[in-house]
């Protein structure tokens, strides 16, 4: 394909010009199905370029970079569908250079937590994951090594008390080999995310409501509120293979993981999202993946 062509051509031209090779990719890698799959992700790819969160960052991308945004969904055959599940979005990010004091603005396929389960999954890395699962203050529940190897013990309460919260998320992942691991999100992890959030939460420094914390009702009085459920299980899945080999997604994507280790490293740059209006869980100036339970029968579905 020609650089110079592909440079003046129209953000919402360049799938048809990709066309051909996008079909080509996708079938030497899955075989079969590179038409359907294309009409799909181009229908999906470019309502995101018209009419995203995001298309204010999108238009001031090259065609170059919104080109490899596009060919990376061929080479990793995940859908950009939206629901339950979301494996992956088309996000803009912007990084500002402060010897030249200008900012330039890149479009990734940024593959959620649960995609890169999927993705895992596919390279041997993993054979599944089990449902997350909370644990309140008032189960029995321990984690941490054991003959060199990560442990979890858990007892549900039942039923639990209504002054119960919630302590920690947990996730077994079972492993090639019959072998397993575990991640667990405890509460400390959950305040390093709420910092965070925080810090690239707007103007006003305040971290996403789904964290909980105490807040003020109607009639005036202090109440507290745990973390939305749904909200941390989808934070365990998004970090739960942060000690993994780092998985080779291509250009023009990254993996969701990635993004708060990035932004903590190097402040200045920042992933940004449309003023926090991604889909229920609205993360951290980025859109992030839905909030409801993974399941290991869903690694095969492109829902959402």
């Amino acid at each position: 394909m020609d650089i110079n062509q592909l440079n003046k051509t129209p953000h919402n031209q360049i799938c048809d010009l990709a066309r051909d090779r996008f079909i080509e990719v996708y079938n030497q890698k899955f075989g079969e199905g590179g038409e359907v799959f294309f009409e799909e992700q181009k229908a999906l790819f470019n309502e995101e370029l018209l009419n995203g969160s995001f298309k204010g960052y999108l238009e001031k991308a090259s065609s170059l970079n919104i080109h490899d945004a596009f060919m990376n969904l061929a080479i990793n055959g995940l859908s950009l569908e939206k629901g339950t599940t979301t494996l992956c979005y088309l996000m803009g990010y912007s990084n500002y250079d402060k010897n030249t004091k200008q900012s330039t603005y890149t479009a990734k396929i940024t593959y959620t937590g649960y995609g890169e389960i999927l993705l895992r999954q596919r390279a041997g890395q993993i054979v599944r994951c089990d449902n997350p699962v909370i644990v309140y203050n008032c189960d029995d529940f321990r984690f941490g090594e054991r003959d060199g190897h990560k442990f979890v013990d858990y007892v549900k309460t039942y039923p639990r008390p209504a002054n119960s919260y919630i302590v920690a998320c947990y996730v077994k992942i079972i492993l090639p080999n019959n072998s397993y691991d575990y991640f667990v999100l405890d509460r400390e992890g959950v305040d390093r995310l709420r910092e965070y959030s925080a810090k690239f939460g707007g103007k006003d420094h305040k971290a996403n409501a789904l964290y909980g914390g105490s807040f003020v009702g109607n009639d005036g009085k202090t109440y507290y509120r745990d973390i939305d459920t749904g909200f941390l299980i989808s934070k365990t899945c998004k970090h739960a293979f942060k000690t993994y080999p780092k998985l080779k997604v291509g250009l023009g994507a990254l993996l969701q993981a990635d993004i708060d280790t990035q932004a903590l490293q190097k402040p200045s740059q920042e992933a940004f999202g449309a003023e926090e209006v991604a889909p229920e869980d609205k993360g951290v100036k980025v859109k992030v993946d839905s909030c409801l339970l993974y399941t290991s029968d869903a690694a095969d579905e492109r829902s959402s």
